[in-house]
């Protein structure tokens, strides 16, 4: 059965479904009846689905009825009358959420992360620094990807953990905007290839702190490992949970990790100056 959602897209009813996400030895299951949100779901999450449900931690649910969007099982409240727009954010960051408090163990950043070698640079920022931007083209000159901004760190072995949603670019409209309107642009899914998918946890080489100026020259410098530490801790995700302990670890990090910020204008460019600095550390 066809129909209009609110927000005027076209709509496919159907049978309820489940997809089973997986992270950590735990799963999220999603059921819809609605095909589009299903489409939506396994394309964002490819990397990280199962066919069996196995160890299930959280459900949720999107049903479409009376010509509307509803998601049950939310952390917070159900959304009712939601736009699909509205309604996909809502149901991916909850997906996230129950994965994060099912592995509360680790210390989750938001930071973006890609693999050369054996060792992670790992890219931490708030939204609107243009991580996904760096990742994705980090993996254009053979780096492959570990997530673009969600990261699981493990504490006992420092090592980041593959978070491999599908990596989603904003347009670059070649001008300077402020950050609340960088929020509004328009993201753009980034296909990348199996063999560009990190598939095991990896030891950090270095911390990269970017900023995004349309007029920036690139470059990248060494950065202070207490300011590093600092900004570290407010772009972790589950600092409520770690509290003391998790100012001490990341304190512990940026003593024995080479920590730099980078200013640039251009992704590509900054991209090819990591990829440089990387292989001036190593010899490469």
């Amino acid at each position: 059965m066809q129909g209009l959602s609110k927000d005027g897209s076209s709509t496919a009813v159907i049978t309820q479904q489940t997809l089973y996400i997986a992270f950590g030895g735990h799963q999220v299951a999603v059921h819809s009846n609605a095909h589009e949100v299903l489409a939506e779901i396994e394309r964002s999450f490819r990397e990280m689905l199962e066919l069996e449900p196995k160890s299930i931690i959280g459900e949720l649910e999107v049903s479409w009825k009376n010509g509307e969007y509803h998601l049950l099982g939310s952390s917070k409240a159900d959304v009712k009358n939601g736009t699909l727009t509205d309604i996909l954010y809502c149901l991916k960051y909850e997906v996230v959420l129950h994965l994060i408090q099912a592995r509360s163990d680790l210390l989750w950043l938001h930071a973006g992360a890609a693999v050369y070698r054996d060792s992670a640079v790992l890219i931490p920022g708030v939204s609107g620094r243009g991580k996904s931007t760096l990742i994705t083209s980090l993996c254009t000159q053979g780096w492959t990807y570990i997530s673009d901004d969600v990261v699981p760190l493990d504490p006992n072995s420092s090592k980041v953990i593959p978070f491999p949603r599908l990596p989603m670019v904003r347009e670059n409209l070649g001008q300077e905007l402020p950050l609340e309107r960088v929020q509004d642009l328009r993201k753009t899914e980034v296909n990348l290839k199996p063999e560009a998918m990190c598939r095991e946890a990896m030891p950090i080489w270095g911390l990269v702190f970017p900023t995004y100026s349309l007029h920036s020259p690139t470059e990248i410098l060494p950065y202070s490992p207490a300011t590093a530490a600092l900004e570290l801790l407010e772009n972790c995700l589950n600092f409520v949970h770690h509290k003391q302990a998790a100012v001490y670890y990341i304190c512990e990090l940026v003593k024995h990790l080479p920590t730099f910020r980078l200013s640039y204008s251009s992704g590509n460019l900054a991209a090819e100056l990591i990829d440089l600095t990387y292989r001036r550390e190593f010899n490469l």
